[in-house]
């Protein structure tokens, strides 16, 4: 079985159990939704020409906190895709119930896109490229998405921040997933350097960078903690949940965001034929 088969393996079997293991957090992913609203706000206009590329679709087909649905204008031209099946069919369903145009939507693997050179106008890829277990990979998945972009275009990339202050070392986390602690794989990173200069060799220039959702990581910290407050309070400790969320996210402008952000995001655009 080769890699991309072994992917599409394991997210199937992920998407396949997910309603039934409870990890649907809805004031963390109502935070999450508001701040990818407001990052995509900031950072792009949006038109109806555009061509946009989404480069996963597990929040689209079974989170609370997707965005893609409000962030983008029904009718726009949106090929979304996602590596299993199961992922895309969910997505495609969850987006018709709600008149979005899901025609675009495609199984396939963002390390390589069934796409012509310079057809996408927009990417957002919202920490899909760290679910790989290589670095390797990571640049290989950027590289592809550089090959896709137009000249002028821009790439919105949020990645696992490795400057977090609880960010673990690597066999840390291959233990956490050994134990059955993580619903899926977590898998390698970049640091922000790394992924400026990556972006910089491949013909991308970072305009903005930030740190966001100011949490600990493992997410299963923070979605344990959420889902026990609720369940012992029925309830009545919501929106004290949803101030203490938002209290940390206004981290962001402060000076150590970058070790408290639990994704790095960028801006990148791509530089034209000189």
């Amino acid at each position: 079985m080769n890699m991309p088969d072994k992917e599409a393996e394991h997210w199937g079997g992920v998407a396949r159990g997910w309603s039934d293991k409870g990890y649907a957090n809805e004031l963390l992913g109502e935070q999450k939704r508001k701040t990818y609203i407001d990052l995509i706000t900031r950072w792009t206009r949006i038109t109806a020409r555009q061509k946009i590329l989404k480069t996963d679709l597990f929040a689209e087909a079974f989170s609370v906190e997707q965005f893609l649905f409000d962030a983008i204008p029904a009718k726009s031209a949106v090929i979304g895709i996602d590596v299993a099946f199961e992922i895309v069919a969910e997505a495609k369903s969850q987006a018709q119930n709600r008149g979005m145009d899901a025609g675009g939507y495609l199984c396939c693997d963002v390390k390589k896109l069934p796409l012509r050179d310079s057809s996408i106008d927009l990417i957002i890829s919202d920490s899909t490229l760290d679910h790989f277990p290589t670095e390797a990979e990571i640049i290989t998945a950027l590289k592809e998405l550089g090959r896709v972009l137009t000249d002028g275009g821009t790439l919105i990339l949020t990645i696992d921040n490795k400057s977090n202050l609880t960010y673990p070392p690597y066999f840390i986390i291959r233990l956490w997933m050994k134990l059955g602690l993580s619903p899926y794989l977590i898998g390698r990173t970049l640091s922000l350097p790394r992924l400026r200069r990556a972006l910089a060799e491949i013909g991308l220039d970072v305009e903005e960078n930030t740190a966001i959702l100011h949490y600990p990581h493992p997410d299963g910290l923070v979605r344990w903690l959420e889902r026990s407050l609720r369940y012992l309070s029925r309830g009545r400790l919501d929106n004290a949940i949803r101030k203490w969320l938002a209290c940390l996210n206004r981290l962001e402008g402060s000076k150590i965001k970058y070790l408290t952000g639990r994704y790095v995001a960028i801006k990148a655009v791509k530089r034209g034929a000189s």
